[in-house]
C-alpha cells in the first residue's frame, strides 16, 4: 500500500512539472527563385522561376509556386538580346527560341525577369570564362556496403588545369545503365523473349566543385564525378560535362553545397538563404534566391565494357535478385530505349 502510495506521490509531481508550450511557426515571405544558365553549345538555354514556398506540418519540402506570367530576356555585352519564352510542357520553365543567339566565352550576360506585379529583378553581368577539354572519362568496378547497390561504378576523370589564369569548375555526369525484366513473347508462340532489357538514364547527384588555388597549372587527377548503380552484366555508357565558373558563381555553389552537407548537429552552423547575382532593380535589398550562370562546357563520353560485371560474385549477386515481370518499357517506362543509345564507342 505504502509503494502504491510513493508511485502515486512521483507521478503527480512529475505531471505538475510539465507545461505545454506553443512556439510560433515562423513563416516568411515568398521570394523570387531563379535557376538559369547560358552556355557555349547551341540554343535553347532554359531559366526556372519560381516563388520560394514554405513548410507545412505535412510536407517534409517546402513547396515552391511556379511562375508562368513572366517576362524573361537575356542580353549580352554587345548589344544583342533575346527572349525567353515560357514552356507549354514544363510549368516555370522558359526558354530562348532565337538559334543565332549562342553563348560565347569572353561575353558578359545579363538576365532580366518582369514579374506580373511589375516589379523587375536582373542579375548581376555575368563573364562566361573559356573551359579546358576533358583529357579522360573512366570507370571503376567498385564493392560498397550497400545493402541494396552492392557494386557500382564509380566514375573519374583526369584533365589539364591551365596556368595562366584561374579556373574554377564544375562537374555533373550522366550514365545509361541496363535494367532488365522477363520480357515478353516476341510473337504469338515464339519461344523468345523481346522487351527484356531496358536503358534507365541516371544523373549524377553530388555538387562536385573546384577552384584551381593551390593546383593551378597542374593536372586534375582522379577526380571523381559520379557513383553509378550496375543492375545487370553489360556495358555502362557515361558522359561526363565540365563546366567553367566566374568566382562568384563558384561562391554560390561552394555555400549552397555546405548547406547541403549540415547533419543536423549542434555543430553545424546556422542555416540561411543562399543568395544569388540577382536583385530588385528598384531595391537592392530585395534579392532572388539562385543563380544565374555563365559557363563554358566540355564533354567527354566513354563506354565502360563491364568485363568485371561478369565475375562470380556480382553475376551470382544480379542472377539472385528478382526482376519484375514483362515488358520492361511498362516496369521503367515506355520512354526508355531498348537498344543501346548510340553516341558511344
Amino acid at each position: 500500500m505504502k509503494q502504491l502510495l510513493l508511485f502515486w506521490m512521483i507521478a503527480g509531481a512529475v505531471s505538475a512539472c510539465i507545461d505545454r508550450v506553443s512556439l510560433p511557426i515562423r513563416n516568411e515571405a515568398p521570394r523570387l527563385v531563379v535557376d538559369g544558365l547560358i552556355t557555349n553549345e547551341k540554343p535553347p538555354y532554359s531559366v526556372r522561376l519560381s516563388y520560394s514556398g514554405s513548410f507545412t506540418f505535412d510536407q517534409d519540402t517546402p513547396q515552391d509556386q511556379k511562375i508562368t506570367n513572366a517576362t524573361v530576356t537575356l542580353k549580352d555585352d554587345a548589344g544583342h538580346s533575346t527572349p525567353l519564352v515560357h514552356s507549354m510542357f514544363n510549368q516555370g520553365y522558359y526558354q530562348t527560341t532565337d538559334s543565332s543567339f549562342v553563348g560565347q566565352p569572353g561575353r558578359s550576360y545579363t538576365l532580366t525577369v518582369r514579374l506580373a506585379d511589375g516589379k523587375t529583378y536582373v542579375s548581376a553581368p555575368e563573364k562566361m570564362p573559356a573551359v579546358p577539354p576533358i583529357d579522360s572519362v573512366y570507370a571503376k568496378f567498385t564493392a560498397t556496403e550497400s545493402v541494396t547497390l552492392p557494386y557500382q561504378y564509380y566514375i573519374y576523370l583526369d584533365a589539364t588545369d591551365p596556368a595562366a589564369q584561374a579556373n574554377y569548375y564544375r562537374w555533373t555526369a550522366f550514365t545509361y545503365t541496363a535494367r532488365r525484366s522477363t520480357g515478353i513473347p516476341c510473337c504469338l508462340g515464339c519461344p523468345g523473349k523481346c522487351y527484356d532489357r531496358c536503358w534507365l538514364k541516371y544523373f549524377s547527384q553530388d555538387i562536385t566543385i573546384l577552384s584551381d588555388n593551390g593546383v593551378n597549372g597542374n593536372r586534375l587527377r582522379q577526380r571523381q564525378v559520379m557513383r553509378s548503380p550496375i543492375y545487370t552484366p553489360g556495358p555502362t555508357l557515361i558522359e561526363v560535362q565540365q563546366f567553367s565558373m566566374t568566382p562568384a558563381a563558384y561562391q554560390f555553389w561552394k555555400l549552397f553545397k555546405e548547406q547541403q552537407s549540415r547533419t543536423g548537429t549542434i555543430f553545424d552552423p546556422l542555416p540561411a538563404s543562399v543568395i544569388g547575382n540577382i536583385a530588385n532593380a528598384s531595391d537592392s535589398k530585395d534579392q532572388a534566391l539562385g543563380y544565374f550562370g555563365a559557363s563554358a562546357v566540355a564533354r567527354k563520353r566513354f563506354r565502360e565494357r563491364g568485363d568485371e560485371t561478369y565475375g562470380t560474385a556480382i553475376y551470382g549477386y544480379i542472377s539472385s535478385v528478382l526482376v519484375p515481370e514483362g515488358d520492361c518499357r511498362q516496369t521503367y517506362g515506355y520512354a526508355t530505349p531498348v537498344v543501346e543509345p548510340p553516341g558511344w564507342l
